[in-house]
């Protein structure tokens, strides 16, 4: 659920994008794009960082590939409690 400042700056960033001629607007999607696999490589070295995390998943690679399939919870179920 997006803050009303989150709502605030998203339909001020939209009136900008408007007013742009086509070149700029490639600039500003170049742009977009970068901070979003900035965000998404932040997250990863967050979670590498943090040991207990980083011995969790270690742990479920392992149980998954001895094929302990009953310590994972199914799909259908984590839907059904979102």
């Amino acid at each position: 659920m997006m803050t009303t400042y989150a709502v605030n700056y998203k339909r001020k960033a939209i009136e900008k994008l408007d007013i742009l001629s086509l070149d700029k607007l490639k600039v500003v999607l170049d742009f977009i794009e970068y901070l979003e696999q900035k965000e998404n490589l932040d997250a990863t070295l967050e979670i590498q960082a943090d040991d207990n995390s980083m011995r969790n998943i270690r742990a479920a690679d392992q149980a998954w590939e001895a094929g302990r399939v009953q310590e994972f919870t199914s799909w259908n179920k984590v839907k059904r409690h979102v």
